[in-house]
């Protein structure tokens, strides 16, 4: 709205000033009508003090203000002046000049003194010289404007007044303001408005004097409307040069240039001043000594002006060759060649350092595009690419970007070059690209020699993973991947030294490389491990496989002393368009499923196999924190005697919902907890579940027994001990009431681990807890090994009473319950399912059972209305 505002206000002030013009023409004299117009410039001197009171004139708010104000006292005096030529229009001081005349002449002086040094402010120039300029301009200018006036008009008899002093003030100061205004004509926007409106407001103020100063010449009225009209047009164009440019953003004149050197300063009042003096001359008149003066000062501002301005170009001169010695000697020493280009992208100037590195002279070079030295297929993409950063027209660099070119030199050898293309030349702008080029094929050998001896194992001499990967997936119908693990460096060198070690190294990769094709690709991968890629399919890549097991397992002959290794390998499908790492990968998951095997192992990549893999790695990350998000469940699977139909016990058992895989077994759950190391956290946190369970089951119900299966890694963990010990006490429960059971599986692990298991369960038995072998007749547990295990529950595996048909299940069940009660021992079935293995085993006289047709485990509220049920079924 302010923007609005301000573009509206001159155009309602012209539109006044157009209507009231005819009106003052018509209506006033034309001496009273022309100091009336010139009245108008209140309006933009009020506009100007407005904005720069306020901040927002272009450049410095003195100037605007200043210059403002100098308009107000210029409109002020001239309403005065109008006013008095009216109402007293033959009033005159005691010299017989007019009051109103006076009055101006004084205002001008005022005008002048506050307008000038709104110009030339102090850091315009900063060096003396600059500023000498300026006053040269001023003086040698001012006495060319004062001279015709003199000659003409002061010099013939004019009538005496105020006009020869308003002549030489307005003269004098018309000239320095025009000085100032073409010399900021490059470097200060609002300058080249602002002086030639305030050399124009002083040449028709100067005007309006003299014609009001003399009435009785016949032109003094016409010179005072053209007067009065101009000097508005003056004022307006101040205050566009104030108000609505652009601020003075440029960069001051540097120290030694000549801003003004391309305009003929002087021409237009020598000019002048030469046509007066011929005029004179040619009339009939003569040159008075005043004449003479001002001629001399003249010549004297000129000749002084040159010389100074000769001076200064030299030292402006002298510091463009200094810098041009220096760059000169920076191009040629530089390791970049820099070139300027045209629209065209032709060379127009290249750097000495051409001639240096690319033997690249002036002759064939300029003129030509520089495109002309690139591989043809290039040629269009960087000619693109120059042309695209030509187009933006930029002087700096810090936008520069860089393309890469095979460049032909002088020599006619091709070049690997860096191209950068920075801004445009200065002395060029926005016809020009500054380009540099530079030599970076020593850097590219470089870099392929790294490259290439990342590719190959410095040990062996194999290609490496990232050689692997750059040879890619075999052509045609593909190939496999074999995947190698050697077994015994770190016994090797233990016993031999590293050296040795790296012996059998080199000996095992070139024992592969003997048994592999010539289009197969040997690498090393790992420490230990080799990876063959062939083409071969899968029945000649396991052949293939098998072979290379075979040979890097044979001995390996050091110094009279020898060495072997094991070795396994796992294989992987290799498509045409494969990606190796992920082949790298399946042939790992093979790899790790013959590790499961003896050495020697062989084993393909199966998706079986990665989903079990998966599976397993996604339960070993979410084992660890499955108690805290109640994950774990405690059930419990009732013990019954067989002929009342009532539980007497009942089989703690851990399960694990996981949220994607579902429930996970109790033995798998402990199998894999005992890996991970987190076991014994587990069995704390269920035996103080259970104990709590089991107490408060004791209080309200019948004695109840419990049980738990352990692994024997537990039984030789004081922790599982002192743990088992808190939790019995902490709950008061009679250490009798726990039967802690191993499985039949444990007791086939060699004669030392068995002698463990057997020590552990004495341990258990001697603090009166007591034991069961769980899964009997599964395994080929001998009878005499049973009879010296301290153990007090046999509990029967399924497979020793289930109904095949031709095989007699009761009596194969009838010996394991007789055996039992001859050891002393309490015998339970376990796994009963039907009632054919329920008739089977109460028919023997086993008293004890569980299974999933009495009850699967179950959550503890379960088993609460199992007793109950059972309790309310029993005769009272």
């Amino acid at each position: 709205m302010n923007a609005l505002r301000a573009v509206r206000a001159p155009g309602f002030a012209v539109l006044v000033a157009v209507c009231a013009l005819p009106v003052a023409v018509l209506l006033l004299p034309l001496l009273v009508a022309g100091p009336l117009l010139a009245a108008g410039v209140l309006i933009p001197g009020a506009m100007m003090v407005r904005a720069g009171g306020r901040g927002t004139a272009a450049g410095p708010r003195f100037r605007a203000v200043a210059l403002g104000a100098g308009l107000l006292l210029i409109g002020a005096s001239w309403l005065a002046g109008a006013i008095i030529a009216t109402v007293a229009p033959h009033a005159t001081t005691d010299a017989g000049v007019p009051v109103a005349a006076r009055f101006c002449l004084v205002v001008l002086v005022l005008v002048v003194l506050v307008m000038l040094p709104a110009l030339l402010r102090p850091h315009q120039h900063r060096d003396p010289i600059g500023r000498l300029r300026v006053w040269l301009d001023a003086i040698g200018v001012s006495a060319c404007l004062i001279l015709p006036c003199w000659l003409l008009m002061l010099s013939d008899g004019f009538p005496p007044g105020p006009t020869p002093l308003a002549v030489f003030l307005g003269a004098t100061s018309t000239a320095i303001a025009a000085a100032a205004g073409v010399h900021a004509v490059r470097h200060r926007a609002a300058l080249r408005w602002t002086g030639p409106g305030v050399a124009l407001a002083l040449i028709c103020h100067t005007a309006l004097i003299i014609a009001v100063a003399n009435p009785a010449n016949g032109d003094s009225p016409l010179a005072a409307m053209a007067a009065g009209v101009a000097v508005n047009l003056a004022a307006w164009t101040m205050w566009w040069g104030s108000v609505r440019v652009q601020p003075d953003s440029g960069p001051p004149v540097p120290a030694g240039s000549e801003p003004a050197a391309g305009f003929p300063l002087f021409a237009l009042p020598v000019l002048g001043s030469a046509v007066a003096v011929v005029a004179r001359l040619v009339h009939g008149g003569d040159i008075d000594s005043t004449a003479i003066v001002l001629g001399a000062i003249a010549l004297l501002a000129v000749a002084a002006r040159e010389f100074v301005s000769a001076i200064a170009l030299r030292r402006h001169a002298d510091l463009l060759t200094h810098h041009g010695n220096r760059l000169r000697s920076l191009m040629f020493g530089s390791s970049d060649v820099a070139m300027v280009l045209d629209t065209g992208l032709a060379v127009c100037w290249q750097s000495p350092a051409a001639a240096r590195l690319f033997g690249l002279s002036d002759q064939d070079v300029l003129g030509r595009p520089i495109t002309s030295h690139l591989l043809a297929e290039q040629a269009g993409p960087v000619g693109a690419f120059l042309t695209e950063r030509l187009h933006q027209d930029r002087t700096d660099l810090a936008d520069a970007r860089s393309i890469s070119a095979r460049f032909r030199d002088g020599f006619g050898r091709w070049r690997d070059t860096e191209w950068t293309a920075g801004g445009a030349d200065p002395a060029m702008p926005g016809r020009s690209l500054v380009l540099h080029i530079r030599d970076v094929t020593d850097r590219r050998e470089l870099e392929e020699a790294l490259q290439q001896a990342s590719h190959l194992d410095p040990l062996t001499g194999l290609a490496t993973t990232r050689g692997l990967r750059r040879a890619g997936p075999p052509e045609g119908d593909g190939g496999a991947l074999v995947l190698l693990e050697l077994s015994g460096l770190t016994a090797i060198t233990d016993v031999h030294g590293p050296e040795r070690s790296e012996a059998v190294l080199v000996e095992a990769a070139r024992r592969v490389r003997t048994r592999i094709g010539d289009t197969d690709v040997a690498a090393r991968v790992g420490d230990a491990r080799l990876a063959v890629l062939t083409r071969n399919g899968a029945i000649r890549a396991h052949l293939l496989a098998n072979q290379l097991v075979t040979v890097l397992t044979a001995a390996y002959e050091l110094d009279g002393a020898s060495a072997h290794l094991q070795v396994w390998a796992g294989l992987a499908d290799v498509c045409p368009d494969a990606d190796i790492d992920e082949v790298l990968r399946r042939a790992e998951l093979g790899l790790r499923v013959a590790r499961s095997q003896p050495p020697g192992g062989v084993e393909w990549y199966d998706e079986v196999i990665e989903e079990r893999l998966v599976r397993r790695s996604t339960l070993e990350q979410d084992l660890p924190t499955a108690v805290d998000r109640n994950e774990v469940e405690l059930l419990f699977q009732p013990v019954f005697e067989l002929s009342g139909r009532h539980p007497v016990g009942v089989e703690a058992v851990l399960s694990w919902r996981h949220p994607v895989l579902g429930r996970l077994p109790s033995d798998e759950l402990l199998a894999l907890a005992e890996d991970l190391g987190v076991l014994g956290d587990l069995r704390r946190w269920a035996l103080r579940r259970t104990c709590r369970q089991i107490a408060a089951w004791r209080q309200r119900y019948r004695p109840l027994w419990f049980s738990f299966g352990v692994r024997p890694a537990e039984l030789g963990d004081e922790l599982f001990h002192s743990g088992l010990d808190e939790a019995l006490e902490a709950h008061r429960l009679p250490r009798s009431s726990l039967v802690v059971e191993i499985s039949e599986d444990d007791l086939h692990h060699g004669p030392e681990a068995g002698e463990r298991l057997a020590d552990h369960l004495r341990r258990l038995r001697r603090s009166d807890v007591r034991t069961a072998v769980g899964h009997f007749g599964a395994g080929p547990t001998s009878l005499s090994r049973l009879r010296v295990l301290p153990v007090d529950v046999l509990k029967v595996d399924r497979a020793v009473f289930t109904r095949p048909e031709d095989a007699p299940a009761a009596a194969v069940m009838d010996v394991a319950v007789m055996l039992g009660r001859r050891l002393g021992l309490d015998v339970i079935a376990d796994g009963l399912s039907t009632d054919d293995d329920l008739e089977t085993v109460y028919a023997t006289g086993c008293r004890l059972g569980q299974g999933d047709l009495l009850g699967r485990p179950m959550p503890a509220e379960h088993v609460e209305a199992l007793i109950e049920q059972s309790r309310d079924a029993s005769p009272s």
